[in-house]
């Protein structure tokens, strides 16, 4: 996905230079125009009063409030992934994918405190598993060790 930027009138050609490049190859170029006039900011102001309030975000953290009037779906601009985990109200929930590959949730009405946290997927799988390579190595050499002693003597 190229941004293109804004521009006052309708284009009839674009022009990519792509420098350095060696090589391109394209398996399928699709040019989306959308137009961003006083509806747009209007449907994104609406959308925005939804959005979360107090919101932190920290390295793998994001926390907020909301107050839905009615059950609707949680949207964020986050790229979907399996290592976010979500909390609503303290209550773990499932995330889904929403507007084609973002973070999102299905809130009921009221008000909801949310806790989005991201957890790299096999990760402390990957860390149980080292230590128990690195026990394993140090019991093998000490094996080794006693062995080779009981071999000299």
């Amino acid at each position: 996905m190229i941004n293109l930027g804004y521009s006052s009138k309708a284009r009839q050609m674009v022009n990519l230079t792509f420098s350095n490049a060696t090589k391109l190859s394209f398996k399928n170029v699709k040019l989306i125009a959308v137009p961003f006039g006083k509806s747009y900011q209007q449907q994104t102001r609406a959308i925005q009063v939804h959005g979360l309030n107090n919101l932190n975000v920290t390295n793998n953290t994001v926390t907020g409030n909301t107050n839905r009037k009615q059950a609707s779906v949680l949207t964020t601009s986050i790229p979907y992934s399996t290592g976010w985990h979500l909390t609503v109200d303290g209550q773990k929930k499932s995330t889904q994918i929403v507007n084609s590959g973002f973070v999102g949730a299905s809130l009921t009405k009221g008000p909801h405190h949310v806790r989005l946290v991201y957890e790299t997927p096999g990760l402390k799988l990957g860390k149980w598993l080292s230590i128990g390579g690195g026990l394993l190595l140090i019991i093998a050499s000490l094996w080794q060790f006693v062995w080779q002693r009981r071999q000299q003597a």
